[in-house]
């Protein structure tokens, strides 16, 4: 069975702006009607900085909200306190650790001798574990609040909707389920308290609202295993959020928010599922010769399924019932490459349901992103607040863009916007973000603030 996973090398631009004037020039940049005087933003993975697969201080430093914070300063806006992590190896939560203390580094592109003794480019974790005290909640000490502490900086690793506005949200004794994080527990004021207390304790004038595509997110990178669960009942991290209990997590930020006279930009969802993450795995990489092909022929046959030289769609197992991958189905990056090479996974052994999207689960994200960009957008306009449209940003993305004269896309590594997870944005993808932000603020507060050269920003990092 021979898979392929290429690679291609991005050259890394930086460009100097020239003396010429224009209209962003220094002297004429304006704040026009927005108050960034308080800035906090709000938002889940791609707010916190995410990237290659944990977060990490460098990865919160390049985040969308501290470079917009940047801005704001330069425009006479206020501090902007960011709950940083003190180590750079990244972290997060490993689902497979038998102690629920042990994390996951970062990722980082190495080149390693494969099943088959091939050399191959591949993503890899740079640590065995990642920084493990940054969000070990057994030991109190790790927590990095202090009496009267304000943080700005509310970007949080996979929070939902609703968790914002939840109390209990830093409080350990949840960790079993979705009520609790372990990266707000590290600096929230009170664990049993709300985000959005500490939110307002900020007294915030402006805010950036990113929420939302976790509760769907969540669903699709674990094979769709999860369920919509009904508005009383525990929601896991892979469930989806229901429409009530989303309505009224989005209505709980925002009432927060336009109460203290906060003024702001609110985000939609994009379509998750054309992220790299779903996409890069083909369905019908099982490249194999004849006489592999009779034997899985003569293995299946009597469920029907034929094999042929060359390449075929991968044997899954979609609850319970064994059958071959759709041209319209997904296998997700979570699945070991050595594992498809060499130990027979989608060939003799099929590939198991966390691993793969079947058309039923991808017309369940496919619903339920729309319902929650409908509730974003009446909650949006309702309010009077501006959309930054992260759907359509990326279905310009998908088809290919140029900013600061490089060429961008949504392909993985080689599209310059993506982070080796598959999932996030690496530093030059953040800078995009940013500047998408840059321009809703610009249309609807009358504000005069320079884009980002893109340029400036690390994508990715070959060794």
């Amino acid at each position: 069975m021979k898979m392929k996973f290429t690679f291609f090398s991005i050259v890394l631009i930086a460009f100097a702006f020239g003396s010429c004037k224009t209209k962003f020039d220094d002297r004429m940049q304006t704040a026009g009607d927005a108050d960034f005087t308080s800035y906090v933003a709000i938002g889940a993975s791609y707010s916190a900085g995410f990237a290659d697969g944990a977060l990490s201080k460098e990865g919160q430093a390049a985040s969308f909200p501290v470079l917009l914070a940047n801005k704001f300063q330069e425009l006479g806006g206020g501090v902007f306190h960011v709950p940083y992590l003190t180590g750079n190896k990244g972290v997060y939560p490993d689902p497979l650790a038998s102690n629920v203390h042990n994390t996951l580094s970062r990722l980082a592109l190495k080149t390693i001798m494969n099943c088959k003794g091939e050399q191959m480019l591949l993503p890899q974790r740079i640590a065995e574990t990642g920084d493990n005290d940054e969000i070990d909640f057994s030991d109190i000490t790790n927590r990095i609040y202090t009496p009267g502490a304000i943080y700005h900086h509310h970007g949080i690793p996979a929070m939902k909707s609703f968790h914002a506005a939840q109390s209990f949200y830093a409080y350990d004794a949840f960790f079993e389920n979705d009520q609790f994080n372990p990266f707000f527990w590290r600096y929230a004021s009170n664990t049993f308290g709300s985000l959005m207390f500490d939110v307002i304790a900020a007294k915030p004038t402006f805010f950036t609202l990113e929420l939302g595509m976790s509760d769907v997110l969540n669903y699709a990178i674990d094979g769709g295993i999860g369920k919509e669960k009904g508005y009383y009942e525990v929601l896991l991290k892979e469930d989806l959020t229901g429409k009530q209990k989303f309505t009224e997590g989005i209505t709980k930020v925002l009432d927060s928010l336009t109460k203290v006279g906060a003024k702001g930009v609110i985000t939609n969802i994009p379509d998750v599922l054309t992220f790299p993450y779903f996409r890069k795995i083909e369905y019908n990489a099982l490249d194999i010769d004849a006489s592999k092909a009779q034997a899985l022929t003569t293995q299946y046959a009597g469920l029907g399924l034929t094999f042929t030289a060359g390449k075929n769609a991968f044997v899954i197992k979609d609850k319970g019932v064994i059958r071959q991958l759709k041209p319209t189905e997904f296998i997700t990056l979570k699945t070991p490459v050595d594992s498809l090479k060499c130990a027979d996974w989608g060939a003799s052994k099929p590939i198991e349901d966390i691993y793969i999207l079947t058309e039923e689960e991808i017309a369940l994200v496919n619903s339920h992103t729309d319902l929650y960009n409908t509730i974003l957008n009446d909650a949006a306009s309702t309010r009077g607040i501006p959309m930054m449209d992260l759907k359509s940003f990326f279905i310009k993305l998908n088809a290919g863009i140029t900013q600061s004269g490089i060429d961008l896309s949504s392909e993985f590594v080689s599209g310059g916007f993506f982070s080796l997870d598959g999932l996030h944005p690496n530093p030059r993808g953040q800078a995009m973000l940013a500047n998408e932000y840059i321009s809703v603020i610009n249309e609807n507060f009358k504000a005069s603030i320079a884009p980002y050269n893109i340029g400036m920003f690390q994508g990715a990092i070959f060794p």
